[in-house]
């Protein structure tokens, strides 16, 4: 009788056995079934507009000359894009001022990339006023150097002290009427390699002249009024 009843629960084991084995089979098979059906992870390299200027991006004029628009080549990965153009027909060369154009492109993704044109008309009046000489912003020498007429250097544009001269901003300004001074974007304009243009600033007179300076780092939006020392 014992004997059995062995053998039954030796029957009744072996029967669990093969039904986990064949639960585990099932389990295994569904997780593999599952990893199959999954979408392959993949990647793609987006080319962002590469675009060039035709002629300058800083273009310096006097007043009466005839502004020519020269455009822009815009491509993707080799290929032309179609360039969209605000601006142009704003340029009035019959007024001293600045004057910017636009142009942007879209890829095949959908990312847009814009750049910009600055035209300077600059009066055709001999300058009447004479800003080269040494300014002082807050006791801190800026020092201004009379390149042509109507166009000058600044040694320390953002008037600060010289004792780190790695943030010092040297770059070309334009005395476009008189009564209006501007810098046009310029890159690495000091050791630490600053990009920077500045507002259209005004000539108080010939002592005395502000701009706002629009930097890449290290300056903020203040109006810098420089007092001829």
């Amino acid at each position: 009788m014992f004997g059995g009843i062995k053998k039954q629960n030796n029957s009744k084991m072996k029967t669990k056995m093969k039904n986990l084995y064949k639960l585990g089979i099932i389990c295994m098979s569904f997780v593999l079934f599952s990893c199959s059906t999954e979408d392959p992870i993949t990647s793609k390299v987006t080319y962002y507009p590469d675009m060039t200027f035709n002629g300058d991006r800083i273009m310096v004029l006097t007043q009466g000359d005839i502004y020519t628009e020269q455009g822009i080549i815009s491509t993707e990965d080799g290929v032309d894009l179609e360039v969209e153009m605000t601006g142009s027909e704003d340029v009035d060369t019959s007024t001293p001022g600045v004057y910017d154009v636009y142009y942007s492109s879209v890829n095949s993704d959908g990312f847009s990339k814009e750049i910009r044109r600055t035209i300077i008309v600059l009066s055709d009046q001999p300058s009447s006023i004479d800003l080269s000489g040494t300014f002082t912003r807050n006791g801190f020498i800026n020092n201004i150097t009379r390149v042509a007429d109507r166009v000058y250097t600044s040694d320390n544009a953002g008037g600060l002290t010289r004792t780190d001269t790695s943030v010092l901003i040297t770059f070309t300004f334009y005395n476009i009427d008189d009564t209006h001074i501007y810098a046009p974007p310029q890159e690495d304009t000091s050791p630490t390699g600053i990009d920077v243009e500045t507002n259209i600033g005004t000539i108080v007179d010939e002592d005395n002249f502000n701009w706002v300076l629009i930097a890449s780092a290290t300056y903020g939006t203040a109006v810098r009024n420089f007092t001829r020392q």
